[in-house]
């Protein structure tokens, strides 16, 4: 059954609307979509031309409510956004967790006022990056990345693998060029790269993955009754937007049935004219415990990694999520005669003489 609520006609009810589909998130999801729904808001609430932004809005909304109906990629779309694999927070956690640390000592901090002096050109964004901590990831995420990670990382990684430095003539390149030609390198890295996340974060990922966190995080909230006015006058119902008669005259009958289709039927939220119905939308399950472990925080906890650095060699470990190995489950009992004869490791066992 569709959700029968009146199309909000203002910017503020429109607000209101996506806020109240925030509460119906996930706990993963739900405080950074709430909070980037509420900066949204503050920052376009005084443009001069709003209406590009409340018809983005719409969408946005049209979209909130899909994956609160089961919608299994939309939410997990939704988680990857509040983790940081895509969109505003993975730019933040770069700038973050992946910039040059500041001395912690007066030695290192000597070391870095000395190569200052050496240096004869001048700064650049590459030095406030930590160069050893992007590659070390960047190597570790192209032997590890799966399929269905939302960035795929190229097999040139090293530089001094792809970059060049002889011209066309055989002559060495100037140190401006060779400098110029390494940010585009790494600018390619950083558009491919997933950043990491904070330990305590990570660890929280991972006991959700796992099953081993709270019941509370596997909760959704349920759907609150739609409020219903007391006079039938003004009945939500009356609100809802119907096609005329009009409509089925001036626009291709295709255009107006579009949103029963199996595929939009979650965006559109409309009903079927035909009682046999289209079927069920495609591409939508029930959100249970059980769907959120496996199919949307265990894949984000497999592309998140965790960064730490040897305090002896100063060389940066990555790990990933779900590493570890994962031991294969003990057979039913009358799957044993399968596994006779044989012993744990699947060798046949000598018969006694």
């Amino acid at each position: 059954m569709p959700l029968q609520i009146p199309h909000p006609n203002t910017p503020l009810r429109l607000y209101r609307h996506m806020l109240r589909e925030a509460t119906y998130l996930p706990p993963l999801c739900r405080p950074w979509i709430a909070s980037r729904i509420q900066a949204r808001f503050r920052d376009c609430r005084y443009k001069d031309n709003p209406n590009f932004y409340i018809k983005e809005a719409h969408q946005k909304l049209r979209y909130l409510r899909s994956a609160n109906t089961g919608h299994v990629k939309r939410m997990r779309q939704l988680c990857l956004l509040a983790t940081g694999r895509v969109g505003k927070r993975r730019r933040l956690l770069g700038k973050t967790e992946l910039s040059s640390l500041p001395a912690s000592s007066s030695a290192k901090l000597d070391e870095v006022a000395k190569m200052a002096n050496k240096k004869q050109r001048e700064s650049d964004w590459m030095d406030n990056w930590s160069i050893e901590k992007v590659k070390a990831i960047a190597f570790s995420q192209s032997a590890q990345q799966g399929t269905d990670w939302p960035f795929r990382m190229r097999k040139g990684v090293d530089p001094l693998r792809n970059l060049r430095t002889e011209n066309c003539f055989g002559r060495p390149l100037s140190e401006r060029s060779i400098r110029n030609r390494l940010k585009k390198h790494w600018v390619i890295i950083l558009k491919q790269l997933l950043p990491p996340l904070p330990p305590g974060e990570w660890d929280q990922l991972a006991a959700m993955a796992t099953g081993e966190a709270d019941p509370q995080h596997y909760k959704i909230p349920a759907r609150r009754p739609v409020a219903r006015p007391v006079t039938q006058s003004h009945s939500a119902s009356s609100e809802v937007e119907t096609s005329s008669w009009e409509d089925f005259v001036t626009k291709p009958v295709r255009s107006l049935q579009r949103g029963n289709s199996r595929k939009l039927k979650t965006l559109s939220s409309d009903e079927d004219e035909d009682p046999r119905g289209h079927g069920r939308p495609t591409g939508t399950r029930v959100l249970n415990p059980r769907k959120l472990r496996r199919s949307i925080y265990g894949s984000i906890w497999r592309a998140s990694p965790l960064v730490s650095e040897n305090p002896r060699s100063g060389k940066w470990s990555v790990t990933w999520g779900g590493q570890e190995h994962q031991p294969v489950s003990r057979p039913r009992k009358k799957d044993l005669q399968f596994f006779q004869g044989v012993n744990k490791a699947g060798v046949p066992m000598q018969s006694p003489s």
